[in-house]
């Protein structure tokens, strides 16, 4: 069947396509079928154009063919009818094809819409990861402080290590007072409880920032490990340690959620703990991969999945 053939019956279902887009969904009908039918369109009009004429030129004789015509008529009706009949089925024949290529450009069409709004939903949250990523250095490189005596400003990242010098001091004094009367929980939570009244000006900020960042990758749905460990790896030693710190304790309980399932303790070095028995006050999920040796039990009781997720 040629091209031409092809399109003027794509046309004729769809008139207002292109015959490049005509070609993309032709209902291929046979050769035979087409001749057959222009042959008959051909034929028909011929009769009726040679009746019209014989009537124009005899009159008489015209009228005297009457009771002719109504034979006839009666014994062509039902045959026109049947054609006509016939032609009908073609053409639903024709249309179900129609629609059946049409439901799936429509499948289509929607499938790439699905995958280009998710693109799209993956865009958005890359955009957004990377410019709270920025902000997150941001309110690093902020954070400075003055010593009173040296007047010396140490800023940025270097500034946890100040801080962590200040919370080992403040729990090395706190376990000589205790002198055997508590044990460790008891006087690391009281160490970081002084600790944060005199940081809280400095840090809190930080903290309530790194929880949000985490909770936005936990409600995104894209929990890929590869976006958790570019965060992770914006964090340093020192701020590790005081996270770990701020973790154990009852202020920062809402973060362990978070600390458990995305392992951020997975880089800390732990042999910089105030004491290495430390890490034992923390789920061991919350170290992930990290290359040290735990003892059998968790302390707090909890594992990933029965950490209730903050609201």
């Amino acid at each position: 069947m040629s091209v031409d053939a092809k399109w003027s019956i794509a046309s004729l279902l769809r008139p207002n396509r292109s015959p490049a887009q005509a070609q993309q969904t032709e209902v291929v009908v046979s050769p035979w079928l087409a001749r057959g039918l222009w042959a008959l369109l051909g034929v028909g009009l011929s009769i009726v154009f040679a009746v019209l004429l014989t009537g124009y030129w005899h009159v008489e004789e015209f009228k005297a063919l009457g009771p002719w015509g109504d034979f006839a008529g009666g014994l062509l009706n039902p045959v026109l009818t049947f054609l006509t009949f016939i032609a009908v089925l073609l053409t639903l024949w024709l249309q179900r094809d129609e629609l059946a290529l049409t439901r799936e450009e429509m499948i289509r069409s929607a499938n790439a819409l699905e995958e280009q709004g998710s693109t799209l939903r993956r865009q958005s949250f890359e955009n957004t990861f990377f410019e709270m990523l920025r902000l997150h250095n941001s309110i690093v490189e902020s954070i400075d402080l003055i010593n009173s005596d040296s007047g010396v400003v140490t800023k940025g990242r270097d500034a946890f290590r100040v801080f962590y010098t200040r919370l080992t001091k403040i729990y090395r004094e706190n376990v000589k007072k205790a002198a055997g009367r508590h044990d460790d929980r008891h006087i690391v939570e009281l160490s970081y409880f002084n600790f944060w009244k005199d940081a809280q000006t400095e840090l809190s900020h930080y903290f309530r920032f790194l929880f949000n960042f985490f909770r936005f990758i936990d409600k995104s749905g894209f929990e890929e490990e590869y976006y958790v460990k570019l965060l992770r790896s914006q964090i340093s030693d020192a701020e590790l340690l005081i996270l770990f710190y701020n973790n154990i304790s009852e202020a920062g309980s809402p973060f362990r959620y978070y600390a458990d399932k995305y392992a951020i303790f997975d880089n800390m070095p732990v042999v910089r703990l105030l004491e290495r028995g430390h890490a034992q006050l923390a789920d061991k999920a919350a170290f992930g991969d990290n290359p040290m040796n735990f003892r059998p039990g968790v302390p707090r009781g909890k594992t990933v999945a029965t950490t209730a997720q903050p609201t």
